[in-house]
């Protein structure tokens, strides 16, 4: 079982150095084709996607966290942005036991 990252140009630098797939958006048009791309990716188990990505395509995502169990789709803070007093390394590490 494999991650794939989903994040804009700020936040996809530090996955695509552990070794991540990863797809880079800017806007809805990116955001859905990324998704898709994600699902459709051979044993992804986990879709990692930024907070500013996921506001591009929120309602694609709900649906699909509510019609299916896999792959997981986790929304991390994106670079930069401080959640609950964590940064991203901090969040994920906690979260999934990784450091990017």
């Amino acid at each position: 079982m494999t991650f794939f990252c989903i994040a804009e140009k700020d936040s996809i630098l530090g996955f695509k150095f552990t070794g991540i797939q990863t797809r880079q958006v800017s806007g809805p048009g990116d955001a859905k084709e990324a998704l898709k791309v994600a699902l459709a990716t051979e044993d992804v188990g986990v879709i990692l996607i930024t907070e500013k990505a996921s506001s591009f395509i929120r309602d694609e995502i709900d649906n699909f966290i509510y019609q299916h169990e896999i792959p997981l789709i986790l929304v991390i803070p994106s670079r930069g942005e401080i959640r609950q007093g964590k940064d991203i390394n901090e969040f994920l590490k906690r979260l999934i036991g990784i450091s990017i």
